[in-house]
């Protein structure tokens, strides 16, 4: 009798995990409108096979056509299929790799990390081995920052020999990029460019103060973190000028010459500042939403005490931000105008910025700038990939990518918050239901309330 309980609690624990997530060899999307990226357009009544965790076709939908036995069909009628999501600046102070499941659940399901240590390159290994569930990882080594750095948390380089000593070293240890920082002598900054050359490892991090935007884009630097670090260009905060200091839009199209002649690629991030904004405008409004349940109890409680916070800010600083965000609004149209290459990024976990949601409200924000959706799509569906150097492999709902799909309940080229109407998300081929992706909401929301 014991033996057939156990059986019977083991069987029904099955069942009920095998209703949200299901990973038979076939998947399959019928009678969905398909939005492929690789052109403005949707295609109505596909259907979308994928075998082995890859498109294999994208064809018009045969009625009560025959798949093959045990495979998982999604009825797709009146939903929208599009590439997963990427969000290219992440960081994970949210505590364990249970975050992880954030972005799964938000239709993201490649991240760029851009604060590294050994035990991110634990999780990234664990996620291609689907050991934990996770999204694409790809990171950056620990941050490189001048002598004294920014935060102590920060990798000192003092100088050239130091630089090229810990590039040599990160580059080693298999991370995918380089991050210089803020504080970075000129000596040393041009030791981590040298040394990323010789180890033929990209660079994607912040403008030092010492360095300039200048020489930065001159460098050969691959990527800006943030739209936000270009704005030296216009204003150097590090050198204090008057609060209310104007930037002036005339010199816009000098700086997208020196960007596009040197191949620079720019990630937006607005969604932080915005949010930093309200930080410091209105804490207990942002601190009331719903979506803060996806916050660690701990982390939020320490925000709350920490006087470096942003709600604790002087009425000097809140007025440079309150120039400088609408600023990077229009920068950052200016550089899609232009055809600067633009990733989607978040910053998040840096102060309440949740990830998986952060991505949303970013693409809600480029829109508010200027973009059209489908140019603010491109930013974290196409381009990450061909930044990554990985397009043949996904960011396309077409053959032969990879099945990294979110179906959505709208049509996100007519309104980019349909984004959010999430009905299911496919990772390599994995499928997650609504359901699924509902009960791992809830257990997040049960872990970060004792996290």
């Amino acid at each position: 009798m014991r033996t057939f309980l156990i059986a019977l609690v083991v069987t029904s624990f099955l069942g009920a995990q095998s209703s949200f997530c299901q990973t038979h060899d076939t998947l399959v999307f019928e009678d969905v409108t398909v939005v492929p990226m690789d052109k403005v357009e949707t295609l109505p009544h596909r259907d979308v096979l994928v075998q082995d965790g890859i498109i294999r076709s994208v064809d018009q939908h045969e009625p009560q056509k025959h798949w093959p036995v045990n495979s998982i069909v999604v009825a797709g009628a009146g939903k929208y299929l599009l590439p997963g999501f990427s969000d290219m600046h992440i960081h994970t102070y949210f505590g364990d790799e249970q975050q992880l499941k954030l972005y799964i659940v938000n239709g993201i399901t490649t991240v760029l990390n851009l604060s590294g240590s050994p035990k991110l390159l634990e999780w990234k290994a664990k996620i291609a081995a689907r050991e934990i569930l996770g999204p694409t990882f790809y990171t950056s080594g620990p941050i490189l920052d001048g002598d004294p750095p920014t935060n102590p948390s920060r990798t000192v380089v003092k100088n050239r020999v130091d630089a090229e000593r810990e590039v040599d070293e990160q580059a080693r240890r298999g991370y995918d990029f380089i991050k210089p920082y803020s504080a970075l002598s000129q000596d040393a900054y041009e030791g981590i460019v040298d040394a990323a050359k010789r180890n033929h490892i990209r660079l994607v991090g912040h403008v030092s103060w010492n360095v300039g935007v200048r020489r930065t884009i001159d460098s050969g630097q691959d990527a800006i973190a943030h739209v936000e670090e270009l704005y030296r260009f216009f204003v150097d905060r590090h050198l204090n000028p008057p609060p209310d200091t104007q930037p002036d839009p005339k010199t816009i199209p000098a700086l997208v010459k020196e960007l596009r002649e040197h191949n620079v690629w720019v990630i937006t991030t607005l969604s932080a500042n915005t949010n930093i904004l309200k930080q410091a405008t209105n804490l207990n409004e942002l601190i009331r939403s719903p979506e803060v349940k996806f916050i660690p109890r701990a982390y939020l409680d320490e925000y709350k005490t920490d006087d470096s916070s942003y709600a604790k800010r002087s009425s000097d600083w809140v007025l440079e931000n309150k120039i400088m965000v609408p600023f990077l609004l229009k920068l950052a149209a200016s550089l899609q105008t232009a055809g600067v290459h633009l990733m989607a990024g978040t910053d998040a976990t840096n102060p309440i910025q949740i990830p998986g949601i952060s991505l949303h409200d970013e693409l809600e924000q480029l829109v508010q700038s200027g973009f059209t959706p489908y140019e603010a799509l491109v930013t974290s569906t196409r381009n990450p990939r061909l930044f990554l150097g990985r397009f043949q492999d996904a960011g396309t709902v077409t053959p032969g990518k990879v099945a990294d799909l979110v179906l959505l309940d709208g049509n996100p080229l007519e309104s980019i918050t349909n984004t959010r109407k999430i009905s299911g998300v496919a990772v390599r081929g994995q499928w997650f239901d609504r359901g699924h992706l509902e009960k791992i909401k809830q257990d997040l929301v049960a872990h970060f309330a004792v996290e």
